[in-house]
Order: structure tokens, then sequence, then C-alpha cells
């Protein structure tokens, strides 16, 4: 008799499992949804500019993410932005940023496919945590997009000692349609010998970008090397941009540090010089900001920094910016 009751026992009880089981099976993917938005104030301190100022948002993302299950998930990111410096319609729009399919097998791999992360840009972006106060140097000068469309893979190996990531692309970028029969070839190999030290990081990266042109076109190579620091109070990256088509050369050295103690706010001082054309002469530029920035949260921070513009031939062009990140 008592075995009986044992016997009814664990049947319900494995019943309530499988039950348990099948309703799990059966609830809807969670979706995590984030945003992030940028925005500033900026007084004009060139002479000829009359005192202007403004302010401006320059950036609003809004993203939806969800794990499908073990190894698929699906992101769907929107950016709203200005259309470009030139356009006549000067509105704010809103446009399609990412929004893929993964297929992965943990932190090992990762496969995506549709508008997709390029693979320098968004790691650099990622390590350096101050987008809202300036784009890397490679999208600033419009050598490298941030996002295009095509298909990914990316990984890390022994404990994040090595990350990578290849790509084929289309190569007009997230905003642009494929324009002819060309395609984009992508690499990125970053070794990081702190990798399993906390509050350590020493990232040394390589990166090349080769645009296979269609018949008549000419071929896009850009490559990239970069380091990283990041320590207890401090945290830098150097790198070097360079770009070739159409028998120009140009390229570029850019270089950001921040100390910084977390209570109190951090200090940051970045140079870029880009020369757009090897050949020529006196056609480089500098670019030089720094100032300081307070970060109240993850994602929330705040920056007031002079910034100054000096072509090798012209006027220069400086100002103050008051420059904010907020999201969740």
């Amino acid at each position: 008799m008592h075995m009986l009751a044992l016997c009814l026992a664990f049947a319900s009880t494995a019943f309530a499992a499988d039950r348990d089981k099948d309703d799990k099976k059966a609830e809807p993917p969670q979706v995590k949804v984030g945003a992030l938005v940028f925005a500033h104030y900026g007084y004009d301190l060139t002479k000829s500019a009359k005192s202007a100022n403004s302010f401006d948002l320059d950036r609003a993302y809004l993203s939806a993410q969800s794990q499908l299950n073990d190894h698929l998930a699906a992101k769907v990111m929107l950016d709203a932005g200005r259309l470009d410096d030139t356009s006549a319609d000067t509105k704010l729009r809103v446009y399609v940023k990412h929004a893929w399919l993964e297929a992965s097998n943990g932190k090992a791999i990762k496969a995506r496919f549709g508008v997709v992360d390029t693979g320098y840009l968004s790691y650099g972006e990622q390590f350096l945590g101050l987008r809202y106060m300036g784009k890397l140097m490679a999208d600033d000068q419009k050598a490298l997009s941030t996002a295009d469309i095509g298909i990914n893979a990316q990984g890390e190996q022994a404990g994040g000692l090595v990350s990578w990531h290849a790509a084929i692309l289309n190569g007009e970028g997230y905003s642009k349609p494929e324009l002819d029969a060309g395609k984009t070839g992508q690499a990125r190999v970053s070794v990081d010998p702190l990798a399993k030290k906390q509050k350590f990081a020493l990232p040394i990266t390589g990166f090349v970008s080769y645009a296979i042109p269609a018949k008549g076109n000419d071929s896009v190579l850009v490559y990239a090397g970069a380091v990283g620091v990041k320590v207890p109070h401090v945290l830098g990256w150097v790198e070097y941009v360079g770009k070739s088509t159409g028998g120009v050369s140009s390229g570029g050295i850019s270089a950001t540090v921040s100390p910084r103690m977390a209570k109190y706010g951090g200090i940051v001082l970045r140079v870029d010089r880009w020369d757009p054309n090897a050949a020529k002469d006196k056609d480089a530029s500098l670019k030089i900001s720094g100032g300081l920035t307070h970060d109240f949260l993850e994602k929330t921070s705040v920056s007031l920094t002079y910034e100054r513009t000096q072509p090798e031939v012209g006027n220069a062009t400086h100002g103050i910016f008051a420059r904010m990140q907020a999201g969740f």
C-alpha cells in the first residue's frame, strides 16, 4: 500500500514537472528593450561665428533584443538623427541601424545575418565608452561605417585572450542599398594579455577591410591598428587608420587618455591628426579636445569640453561643448 502511494506520488510529481516544462516552452521569449540619447549644447568661439550657439540632439537609439532559445537571438535597433549636413531636409529622421538574427554556441562563436555591426568601430567604441563625446577617427573621417548589410562571425577564445570578427558586407554602409556587384570583406583580431585580470585590459588590435570592386570601379583598402589600456583610474586608446583607393592614400593617428576617479569624475584628452591625401602638402588637420566628464550611472554621463580643429592652411575653428548621454 505504501509502495502504491509512493508510485502515485512519483507519477504526480513527474506529471507536474512535465507540465511545467511544457508551460515554459510555451512562454514567449523575453524581449529586452533599451534606449540611448546623445545631446549637446555648443558655443562657437570662432571669430567669424559671431557667438553662434545651439542645442541639438545628436542621436537617439531605441533597441529591442531577444534570446529566442539557447542558440538563436534577434535584435532591432532604430536610430534617429539628421540625414547629413548638406541635405535640404534637416528634420530628425528615424532609420534602421541594426536588424539581425544571431546563431551562437555561447561566446566562442556568434554568426549574424542582416544589418550587422562592423568589427572595428563597434569594438573600439565599446572599449572606450565615450561615443557621446565623439566618433572614433575612422568613423569621423568616413573611412568606415559602423554597420552594414551582410553576414559576420565573431567570438572569443581562451577566456577573452583572443577576440575576433570577420564579415562579408555590401560595402556601402547601412544607409545605402547595394549599388553594384562588389562586396567588402573585413577581419579584426584583438589579443588582450590581461584579459583574465579584473579591472585591467590591454587589447592590441589589428583590422583590415578590402572592398572587391565591380568591374570598372576602384578597390578600397582600409586598415587599422590600435592599443587600448584600462587600469584602475586610467583609460586610454591609441590608433592608426589608413585608407587607399583610386591611387589616393589617406590616414591618421588618434590618441585618447582619460584619468578618472569613479566617485568624482574624470578628465578626457584627445588628439586626432588626419591627412586626406598623403601626396599633397599642407592639407592635414589637427583636432584637439579636452575637458571634464562625470558618469552618474552606467549609461548616463555628462561632459564639458573645449574642442578645436586646426587645418595646416586656413583658420582654426573652436568652441565649448556640454555633451550628455542618457540611457537604460
